[in-house]
């Protein structure tokens, strides 16, 4: 087992970055390059030695991620702009690129992606609904909405097309989005995808105090006849309330048809056009103090013709005393009801000592040690549960850095 150079570099980086947050490379009159990015990276063991595996329920679409992360990713996004910072038309460029790096402990195998490549303009326009909105063409990241403690991008509309961003509506921010082809990367993106969608939402509807409301209808249409369907759609309603003590709560409501069964900007060419789904999504957000914050989530799902998802987690995090030392706790479980398989269910916790370089639930860079237990049901084992590992239970320990900016 060795520790590889790259996390070596990680660890370097993470610490460079927590000494200085401003990650501009050029800021003059007229020119700015700056980047944004994310980076996680660790070593883990098995309780009897072996390499870590981590625990995934299958049919979940995704898993808690606390000391349950089996490799490298690094993805990192520049920005180059033109114009001046408070005045006349600005042109930006976004290029971001991501790295996988695979098995836990060895990391042989890389791969690399292009994630991003995107052209906005904005400012176009002197006064009026459309002094705030962005043109933009290319490959992008777009509306993505995830709960961190379980990596789960509940909505993302991630393709390649055009369209124009935050329009004054008067009751809100307007965006319409014409995606050609959708992928998770610019590669596969490029090979074509069957659909063609447009994705119309309105933002920041503001219903009550402190609360404000989303609404977004993604729809797909197929451009050739090898997809069972015609097309499908999905709809989102979205609500986000913060308290008057600072907890931030998201009710998210969705619903797919035909192609957007999957609730997701892949759409899914063996679905029927009668095939449905429903989500429902919570998420709480809470830096109740300098010694204390929490994050939870539950999920439920439900898929016409395919599997039921229910799944509901915390993760808790105690500062030690005055110190920059935390402890974080999470543990999460997820159930799954297969249309015509047995029931399955996995649950996980772990336990981890963390340095931060701030009280904050997404204060970061944090350094983390870990020990993750977690138990599953034989037919979980029967749907084929990875790891490989023999029984019903695991237990994996390990070390992690993790950091975005």
């Amino acid at each position: 087992m060795r520790l590889p150079i790259c996390i070596l570099l990680c660890l370097t980086a993470t610490s460079v970055q927590a000494q200085d947050d401003r990650p501009d490379i050029l800021d003059t009159p007229g020119v700015r390059i700056d980047t944004s990015g994310y980076l996680r990276a660790g070593v883990g063991w098995q309780s009897n030695g072996d390499r870590q595996q981590c625990f995934q329920l299958p049919g979940a679409r995704a898993k808690y991620r606390l000391g349950n992360e089996c490799e490298i990713y690094v993805e990192i996004a520049t920005i180059l702009t033109f114009g001046q910072e408070d005045s006349g038309p600005l042109l930006a460029f976004t290029l971001t690129g991501a790295t996988v790096g695979t098995p836990v402990n060895s990391y042989d195998d890389f791969d690399f992606f292009g994630k991003e490549a995107w052209v906005g303009v904005s400012r176009v326009v002197d006064g009026g609904p459309f002094a705030d909105a962005t043109f933009w063409v290319g490959h992008r990241f777009y509306g993505r909405q995830d709960v961190h403690i379980n990596d789960f991008y509940w909505w993302d509309a991630t393709g390649t097309g055009l369209g124009i961003t935050d329009v004054d509506l008067g009751f809100g921010a307007g965006s319409l989005a014409l995606f050609t082809s959708s992928a998770a990367d610019i590669e596969t993106a490029l090979d074509g995808t069957p659909y063609t969608r447009v994705d119309a939402r309105v933002e920041r509807i503001d219903i009550a105090p402190r609360t404000d409301m989303t609404v977004g209808l993604d729809l797909r249409f197929a451009t050739d006849d090898t997809t069972r369907n015609d097309g499908g759609g999905m709809l989102t309603v979205q609500v986000n309330h913060e308290t008057e003590r600072g907890e931030a709560v998201t009710v998210a409501l969705q619903t797919g048809w035909g192609a957007g069964r999957d609730l997701s900007f892949a759409s899914d060419p063996e679905a029927a056009d009668g095939d449905r789904s429903v989500r429902l999504v919570g998420e709480y957000l809470w830096n109740a103090t300098d010694s204390f914050a929490i994050q939870a989530t539950a999920v439920a799902e439900w898929q016409s013709d395919k599997r039921d998802w229910y799944s509901m987690s915390a993760r808790p995090i105690w500062r030690l005393g005055q110190s920059d030392i935390y402890v974080a706790l999470e543990a999460g479980l997820d159930h799954v009801v297969p249309e015509d398989d047995p029931a399955r269910t996995l649950g996980k916790i772990t336990t981890a000592l963390e340095w931060r370089v701030g009280p904050a639930f997404f204060d970061r860079p944090v350094y983390r040690a870990y020990v993750t237990a977690a138990a599953w049901d034989d037919d979980a084992t029967g749907a084929g549960i990875a790891p490989d590992i023999a029984g019903e239970r695991g237990v994996t320990a390990g070390l992690q850095v993790e950091h975005f900016w």
